[in-house]
């Protein structure tokens, strides 16, 4: 068997919207990370207008589902950047990095 070290990451579950005191906690922790995936779901969906996607060394992954029940529509691709994800199954790619992979776990 082959032993392949991955490194390991800081999952971020962000549920508060922008400009609320517990989303600035978050975007500072996670400013300050090294390895970072912040899964926006709930009103977090939110941050994707106020441009989270520019936060450095992060990787952001939003809920199509809240994305959907907040009439939030990509322009022109704009989720479609290096660093921005909707994935298919939003909760499945979230307890996988969880349990797989993740070396501190911050909920807001």
């Amino acid at each position: 068997m082959m032993n392949v070290k991955q490194e390991k990451l800081d999952v971020f579950l962000l549920t508060k919207p922008p400009f609320n005191p517990r989303s600035d906690l978050c975007l500072k922790l996670a400013a300050r990370s090294v390895n970072t995936k912040i899964y926006l779901a709930g009103d977090g969906v939110y941050h994707l207008l106020a441009g989270i996607e520019e936060l450095p060394g992060c990787k952001v992954l939003a809920c199509q589902e809240d994305l959907e029940a907040r009439a939030i529509r990509s322009k022109e691709g704009a989720w479609d950047k290096e660093n921005v994800a909707v994935p298919e199954n939003f909760y499945a790619a979230l307890v996988e990095d969880l349990m797989e992979h993740c070396e501190r776990a911050y909920t807001f």
